[in-house]
């Protein structure tokens, strides 16, 4: 009868440290796993913004554009803050500042460098990798001379 005792006593403590053990270790494995896991990307579209292109002292016309942002779920998770005045901003600074980059005859090398930018820009000034990459959804150049202005001064658009 003692023996039975024991014995049982024995399967109990034995079944608790190994219920103890898995949970405890199950929960520092799952830890790491979480932090590892990609939980994908989520699209985000810009506003249509329009930048001026300025060559020495004077506007010589107007980059359109409107830009999607593939960002990672777990950083915007994590982040809890709207990004899109960050992607916005880098994307203007990014086109405003490249005065190497001739927006009237675009080459694609071009392209890929301004998007490039944009996403290092944009991470740079979050402080994670948010985006993992730019998107062109609209890019158009307009001359200074071809913006009709006359309709403010009650003109013709035709002259």
């Amino acid at each position: 009868m003692l023996r039975l005792v024991f014995i049982g006593i024995w399967v109990i403590l034995v079944t608790a440290g190994a219920t103890f053990a898995s949970v405890y270790l199950g929960k520092s494995k799952e830890g790491s796993n979480e932090k590892q896991q990609d939980l994908g990307v989520e699209e985000m579209k810009s506003e249509m913004t329009s930048i001026p292109v300025i060559r020495g002292d004077n506007v010589v016309g107007y980059v359109i554009f409107q830009l999607s942002f593939a960002a990672d779920r777990a950083i915007l998770e994590q982040k809890k803050l709207d990004p899109m005045p960050y992607l916005t901003d880098a994307a203007f600074r990014v086109i405003f500042t490249s005065s190497d980059t001739d927006f009237r005859k675009l080459k694609a090398h071009d392209l890929d460098k301004i998007t490039i930018a944009i996403a290092e820009e944009a991470n740079r000034r979050l402080g994670e990798p948010l985006v993992r990459q730019v998107l062109l959804q609209q890019l158009n150049y307009v001359r200074k001379e071809d913006i009709r202005t006359n309709w403010i001064g009650g003109g013709d658009a035709a002259e």
